[in-house]
């Protein structure tokens, strides 16, 4: 009788697992595409690396998918230990990183992004820009570095799995990564096909995601905030 009702129960545990480890596959992915936005930057990439063959832009987009997906990982876990040695609470990172989204977000809506002349220079002039300025600020700057320490607080937080939600959140940057490889690495061909008015209408899509993301994370910090006001 025991065993036959843990056989009943098997697969709905497997299906819970699945669905929770799907949640935390998607909103890490859907959070950080968004503010990486691989094919809104993949017109700064293409611009920034036209003076190179195709070849190199071709093994360039590849190393900054890879230093990206290194350096969000390195966040994902550090990240809130560097917080709490400098005394900055969870909830604070959260409103503070929910409102650099929020604004990062609106800028992409009202404005075209592009490359300052201080960065063109630079990366003219460099031998690699492969990390600098290629993968930070341009493709995981600060909002995206932001976003990711909002997202291990928020799993530190959950009362959840870790394992599984760290997983998941790993396997969301591995995948916005490879996004960003795929998109840098047919840059050119993305841009015959869509156009700029294609372009457009992505990256404001885009940014209206990210818009709510923001306000997401935001409420996440302020909610446990509030919570504790009430409570004393």
């Amino acid at each position: 009788m025991a065993s036959a009702v843990l056989r009943s129960r098997g697969p709905a545990d497997g299906e819970c697992r699945l669905e929770q480890l799907q949640d935390a596959v998607v909103f890490p992915f859907v959070s950080i595409f968004s503010m990486v936005n691989p094919i809104g930057m993949a017109a700064l990439f293409l611009e920034m690396t036209k003076h190179y063959s195709v070849d190199v832009r071709h093994k360039l987009a590849y190393r900054v998918a890879i230093y990206g997906f290194l350096l969000l990982v390195v966040a994902l876990f550090v990240g809130p230990y560097v917080l709490n040695f400098f005394g900055v609470s969870l909830p604070d990172i959260q409103i503070a990183g929910g409102i650099f989204v929020f604004y990062t977000a609106w800028g992409m809506l009202t404005a075209q992004p592009k490359v300052s002349g201080v960065e063109a220079r630079e990366a003219a002039d460099s031998a690699d820009i492969a990390f600098f300025p290629l993968t930070m600020p341009i493709t995981a700057g600060a909002g995206s570095l932001a976003v990711t320490i909002s997202l291990s607080s928020k799993i530190s937080r959950s009362g959840r799995s870790d394992l599984m939600d760290y997983g998941g959140a790993i396997i969301g940057i591995a995948l916005v990564f490879v996004s960003t490889a795929l998109c840098y690495r047919f840059a050119d061909v993305i841009f015959r096909r869509i156009g700029h008015a294609g372009t457009n209408v992505i990256t404001r899509l885009s940014a209206f995601i990210l818009l709510a993301i923001g306000v997401e994370i935001v409420w996440g910090g302020l909610k446990p905030l509030i919570l504790a006001l009430s409570a004393k």
